[in-house]
């Protein structure tokens, strides 16, 4: 604790502050009749004692109050180091009752409630009318929905409605009132809560029997809100979009001069309309529609089957009526798809992915710029601190270094990652002093190991058995090369497999002594040997180190209890006996068996570079999909909404009259290729038919199918959601994988040079998130930046606070020849002004 008297307030031309004792000595001398102890002079402290008596009570609530600012700055600081771990905006309120209801607020307990929240609102698609509570959705024998009663889904919508209008509260009181005007996506989310609760008490006055619900396309807003991630993708589409226009202009002007072309090259005169001496055509060519006119009958079905065959959707049908009449008409389609297609298309691809780097880059420097802030932020909190603690009353500008002994209890009591503190922890040991403080570059060097790539751990040593014959198995169970050999017998498994299914796939399936159970049986125990090897050579550590030993054993394991089932169920397959055919436990057993072995050949993947990376991009992927995953999910809830509410029922199923022909389906038609079951009469089939639409194979019989029940205009519902999810979403996809491969490759081959061994390449990949995917490319902040926005935080008071580098620029150098004279009066050595003499130095005593 600090000694008291580092609090006392001194007067501004006070040389020494008072001994907390001084007015008992006083008294003491004076009841005594001794003398006064020696103190040095107090200069012109000509306070009344009255009055310094009187003053002392006040001095312990001041150091009262000074000792709950200290915590205060520790918490404070605590939090700061928090929103920098996690990319947060500082701009919050930092007294503590706030700070308390702040750090609840980002909790894992409050956050996984709130996702839970938004999840069962978002669920609730399925249960209100019309519910996907069917098992088929095919009109034909789907049967009655299971409706549930009014009000029941509007109750639980209520509640968590509720849940997020206190969140959006708690927000907005955190950051304050302001945060309405600079957080647009908090305004929106304030909007749209508003609008939900009318929609819901119009819905509950009407019975549930309105046919428009608002409220229901807007609850996407609450996952983007709750996604910084997400808001990012979203502002680069914005910010993209222009540039997608430009291209998109130019591909409809593409396809609408190709139609044009189209219906001018394969018209035919209307030979009803003509005399039979102006048209030359046999009686059968007379009688019949030109068939190169199917696909360009009118502008709107011509601009149409251009635009499906961008997509290779209706290709080579669209071609084949016009080719079949004469070669050379198939050069207008091979044009046409040769700049559509693999011109435009790719060149959308490119401006994505371009602007996709661009924005990210930019939107991570902010991101980098948000964590310094954070950082700085914990620094002059500490700062603070420290200057409280000071013998003299210093102002905050004058502090420049903080406390180790504080930033370790900012770091343990900080809710960041586990490792991510113990490598903090490590740090600050490291950069232990004698007077045990730290600099800002000092205090940033130490909080820069959460930007640090996360590697694996070292390698644990192999324990060498002692005797010489064991030694020699556990070198070979321990090489590499014997790794390889297994990776061949997994190999060679997998194509007896496949030789066996291909010859006797009935009999090894159902047959107890077929040769396939025979051949799984005997390598499924080499694996069980070649396991045990392995893990016994390694010792439990190394062997658990790699993640493929850790996936090897456990197939292997499974594998085994499946085997040990069978050999006791059917006995051994090789020995004579009784031979089951056709038992249903059997066959359930051996296709478990043999799904187990192909996954387990998956290993070979991380000893093959190529395929090492292909898989490490994957995993990442995976591990992003919850951004990138949630723009989908955003439009898919979005467009099957109004899917439903534009085309629900518009396609009823009716009977054909098989006997009678001129009442069948057209061949390739929505009734003739029977997609009944894909339709918007619920939520979850509405999403079924998005994903067809979005895999554009056929997709252009729901274009006819739904344009013929209602309007042409339904065109524009279907290409809309083509051009968002292919061409925009999915291009996304594309520019983070390769992104994220690139920077893989890349890495990979600066490694393998540095490499003076070979080792596993499994070794040299870890997963990335997108912050780490663009780290290397960003540019550290500027200081004047960062104490620029900190200067303007609304909530603490910055203004006194001095950058290390203004601080350094506020020193001027000393003048050489201050130095110089300053040296000459020097007790101990007298200095020449023209002495050049290096050795003189050596004398210099100081």
């Amino acid at each position: 604790m600090e000694d008291s008297n580092t609090n006392r307030s001194l007067s501004p031309d006070q040389d020494l502050l008072i001994p907390t004792n001084y007015d008992d000595e006083i008294e003491d001398a004076a009841g005594n009749g001794t003398s006064r102890p020696a103190l040095r002079p107090l200069s012109h402290n000509t306070t009344p004692l009255s009055q310094r008596q009187n003053s002392r009570g006040s001095q312990g609530l001041q150091e009262s109050s000074t000792g709950e600012s200290d915590d205060l700055k520790l918490l404070q600081a605590v939090v700061f180091l928090e929103d920098a771990a996690n990319y947060r905006s500082i701009d919050h309120r930092v007294d503590k009752r706030s700070i308390q209801m702040y750090r609840l607020y980002f909790s894992s307990h409050i956050a996984l409630l709130r996702h839970f929240v938004i999840f069962v609102l978002h669920i609730l698609a399925f249960l209100e009318f019309p519910s996907s509570l069917t098992w088929t959705s095919d009109s034909r024998t789907r049967g009655n929905r299971i409706n549930i009663s009014c009000g029941v889904t509007e109750s639980i919508e209520f509640v968590c409605l509720g849940l997020l209008l206190w969140d959006a509260f708690m927000k907005i009181y955190l950051h304050g009132w302001q945060s309405l005007r600079i957080n647009k996506w908090l305004a929106v989310e304030c909007v749209v809560l508003l609008v939900s609760y009318v929609d819901l008490f119009v819905s509950l006055g009407l019975g549930c029997s309105e046919t428009v619900r608002v409220r229901r396309m807007l609850r996407p807003i609450f996952i983007i809100q709750n996604s910084s991630l997400m808001k990012k993708i979203l502002n680069c589409l914005r910010k993209t979009l222009p540039q997608v226009v430009g291209v998109l202009v130019l591909m409809v002007l593409h396809i609408y001069v190709f139609t044009l072309f189209g219906m001018l090259l394969f018209s035919k005169p209307n030979t009803d309309d003509l005399p039979v001496d102006d048209w030359s055509g046999s009686p059968k060519e007379r009688n019949s529609t030109s068939s190169e006119r199917v696909y360009f009958k009118t502008l709107t079905e011509s601009f149409m089957s251009l635009l499906v065959l961008l997509t290779t959707a209706n290709n080579p049908d669209v071609t084949t009526p016009a080719y079949d009449k004469n070669r050379l008409y198939i050069i207008f389609f091979i044009i046409f798809l040769v700049i559509g297609l693999y011109c435009f298309m790719n060149m959308l691809t490119a401006i994505i992915y371009n602007q996709f780097r661009g924005y990210f880059l930019r939107s991570m420097q902010s991101s980098l710029l948000r964590r310094r802030q954070g950082e700085r932020m914990a620094f002059e909190a500490l700062k603070q601190r420290q200057s409280h603690g000071n013998l003299r009353r210093m102002e905050i500008s004058e502090v420049l270094n903080v406390s180790l002994g504080d930033l370790k209890v900012v770091v343990s009591q900080a809710n960041i990652d586990k490792n991510t503190k113990v490598a903090i922890m490590e740090a600050i040991t490291e950069s232990e002093t004698v007077d045990d403080l730290v600099s800002w570059e000092d205090f940033l060097r130490i909080l820069s190991v959460m930007e640090k790539e996360k590697k694996k751990k070292p390698k644990p040593q192999i324990r060498r058995f002692q005797n010489p014959h064991l030694l020699r198995l556990q070198k070979i169970f321990s090489h590499k090369y014997y790794t390889f050999f297994g990776n061949l017998m997994a190999f060679v498994n997998v194509i007896l497999i496949t030789a066996e299914l291909a010859t006797q796939y009935d009999k090894s399936l159902t047959s107890s002594k077929s040769a396939l159970r025979i051949i799984n049986f005997l390598f499924i125990l080499y694996y069980v040997i070649e396991q045990v090897f392995i893990f016994v050579s390694l010792g439990w550590r190394r062997y658990a180190w790699y993640r493929s030993h850790i996936f090897d054993g456990i197939i292997v394991a499974i594998l085994a209890v499946f085997e040990i089932i069978t050999v006791g169920l059917y006995g051994l397959p090789f020995l004579s006996g009784k031979e089951v055919n056709g038992d249903l436990v059997l066959w359930n057993i051996v296709r478990v068996i043999n799904v187990l072995i192909m996954i387990r050949l998956l290993r070979i993947i991380w000893y093959i570079k190529v395929m090492a990376i292909v898989a490490n991009t994957l995993l990442d992927l995976i591990r992003n999909l919850q951004s990138f995953g949630g723009i989908l999910i955003v439009i898919y809830y979005s467009f099957a909404i109004l899917g439903i509410e534009l085309f629900y029922g518009v396609i009823e199923y009716k009977p054909q009259n098989n006997t009678n022909v001129t009442n069948m389906p057209e061949c390739g038609s929505y009734a003739q290729l029977e997609y009944w079951a894909n339709n918007f009469d619920d939520f979850a089939a509405a999403l079924v038919v998005l994903w067809d639409i979005m895999v554009v194979n056929n997709w252009h019989v729901f274009l006819e199918a739904y344009s013929a029940a209602t309007t042409k205009w339904s065109y524009i519902y279907f290409i809309v959601w083509w051009l968002l999810s292919v061409v925009i979403v999915l291009n996304l996809f594309t520019a983070l994988i390769l992104e994220n491969f690139i920077m893989k490759w890349d890495k990979l081959k600066i490694a393998s040079r540095r490499r003076t061994r070979s080792g596993s390449t499994s070794a040299m990949l870890y997963s990335m998130t997108v912050h780490d995917m663009f780290r290397q490319s960003l540019a550290e902040p500027q200081e004047e930046d960062i104490m620029g926005h900190l200067r303007r935080h609304r909530f603490m008071n910055l203004s006194e606070s001095t950058s290390t580098t203004e601080v350094r620029q506020s020193l001027a150098e000393p003048e050489e020849e201050d130095i110089l004279g300053h040296l000459q009066q020097h007790h101990y050595q007298n200095l020449n002004d023209n002495d050049d003499d290096d050795d003189d130095d050596d004398k210099l005593i100081v």
